[in-house]
């Protein structure tokens, strides 16, 4: 499993890797977790949340989004992201701390998560994707 930031000319681009489709969505959150925030993340706080889509696209968009709305609304910094899919039902379970000014600062923030070029591919024995967060 891995993800690296590609260039983008505007935004935040990052290429993610996987061996399996859950753990590709899990990747994606701790590559949107690794732009927003800096430093060490705890693990004293859970949480957890469902969302749905039409296709596997259309599911790591909402999933992303809502990861996003999370962090932004609880402010909390997550560090352990589980993700399990059924069908077009995405669950995800989450654990994290507050946010620290001192600890985490520094990052960038994240406006949103782009539908542009979104496709989820396999390569081999990986599923890999590109995906470009609104920065």
């Amino acid at each position: 499993m891995s993800f690296e930031e590609r260039e983008h000319t505007a935004d935040i681009l990052m290429h993610v890797r996987a061996p399996d489709l859950c753990s590709l969505f899990s990747e994606c959150g701790h590559a949107l977790m690794a732009v927003m925030y800096r430093g060490d993340y705890g693990s004293d706080l859970s949480y957890s949340f469902t969302v749905t889509g039409t296709d596997q696209e259309q599911l790591l968009q909402a999933f992303l989004s809502e990861l996003l709305c999370v962090t932004e609304t609880e402010n909390v910094v997550f560090s352990g992201i589980s993700v399990t899919i059924e069908g077009d039902l995405l669950t995800a379970t989450l654990s994290g701390e507050p946010f620290d000014r001192e600890k985490h600062g520094g990052g960038t923030e994240v406006k949103g998560i782009s539908f542009f070029g979104l496709a989820i591919r396999q390569e081999q024995d990986d599923y890999v994707l590109d995906i470009l967060f609104d920065v």
